[in-house]
């Protein structure tokens, strides 16, 4: 599961893997950022926009995710019987 993200009190990632974290661990590397040189207020401000960006993606990919499965595509992996579309198909998540 994806998750976003957050921060605790003292700005530090709350979540080992989150995609805000991803975001800023990438940046990182590419030496786009240096955590190392900023002020807390920075970093903290940085941080929540990470969150907030996760936060948007995550919800925009829950909220807009289609997967096409054309026929034959899907086998079963386990010995219970499974229900396979018998013809292409589309999937959509429903939220709720």
């Amino acid at each position: 599961m994806m998750v976003p993200g957050s921060i605790d009190g003292n700005n530090q990632w709350v979540e080992a893997s989150s995609l805000a974290r991803a975001i800023e661990e990438a940046m990182v590397t590419a030496d786009v950022i240096n955590v190392s040189k900023e002020s807390k207020s920075t970093t903290k401000d940085r941080r929540k926009s990470f969150v907030a960006i996760a936060t948007a993606l995550i919800r925009y990919l829950q909220q807009n995710m289609d997967l096409k499965i054309a026929q034959g595509d899907l086998r079963s992996t386990s010995a219970a019987t499974q229900e396979v579309p018998p013809a292409a198909t589309t999937l959509s998540q429903v939220v709720n």
